[in-house]
């Protein structure tokens, strides 16, 4: 992810994307361990000196994560590092790899996809496309405006208050439904539009290889 601060995108037309192909460099991976606790339970009484005191359990969880850092270089001292946490993309020294990125302006966005080109491996997890999206529509609205509606029913016409809470559950819902709906939408043109870039990304490296390897011959 880049570390601009991008506008998330609100409408198709808002979508732009752009590839980069660089020549990856210095190629590090590792595991980072990340150590959880909870305590639960725990407590009692004591009464004239008798009772009963219980030590609390703690519970301690770990989970392992994958991550890969390089960088790279796009010639004329022009570089970037990435790194990937959670596996699922693998490069070594040399290799040709293309980022591509999506944003709401041209020329600027958030990485949401690397191809390597020698492998033929493109890692695109859905997760990435909350960052040029923001967020999924909360349905907190669904939950609260039923009981608003219900407290206002309660206070000025006694005995119907179970209707405007109904009334306010069934707004909530269908604001939230278009609006997921609408988030959908936009999610799948943002996938169309990277397979696009990546395409172009593809046939740019195919012409480039056909070109080396003409000069060669």
């Amino acid at each position: 992810m880049m570390s601009s601060n991008e506008q998330p995108i609100r409408r198709v037309e808002d979508i732009h994307g752009f590839f980069r192909t660089g020549t990856v460099r210095g190629v590090g991976n590792w595991s980072e361990t990340h150590v959880r606790s909870s305590t639960s339970g725990g407590g009692g009484y004591v009464h004239n000196g008798t009772g009963h005191i219980s030590a609390p359990t703690v519970t301690v969880s770990s989970t392992n994560t994958e991550v890969m850092r390089f960088f790279m270089e796009y010639g004329d001292d022009d570089e970037e590092e990435v790194t990937i946490k959670g596996g699922g993309f693998a490069a070594r020294e040399g290799q040709r790899v293309t980022v591509v990125r999506i944003g709401s302006r041209p020329g600027r966005g958030y990485n949401v996809a690397y191809h390597n080109h020698n492998t033929g491996n493109t890692h695109a997890p859905d997760g990435w496309l909350a960052w040029p999206l923001g967020k999924f529509p909360s349905a907190l609205m669904v939950l609260i405006a039923p009981i608003v509606g219900a407290i206002i029913g309660a206070s000025l016409f006694t005995g119907l208050w179970w209707i405007l809470g109904l009334a306010g559950f069934s707004w909530a819902f269908y604001a939230w439904h278009k609006k997921a709906g609408e988030y959908r939408k936009l999610k799948e043109a943002v996938r169309q539009r990277i397979d696009e870039v990546l395409a172009d990304a593809k046939a740019e490296h195919g012409r480039m290889r056909a070109g080396r390897e003409g000069e060669a011959a």
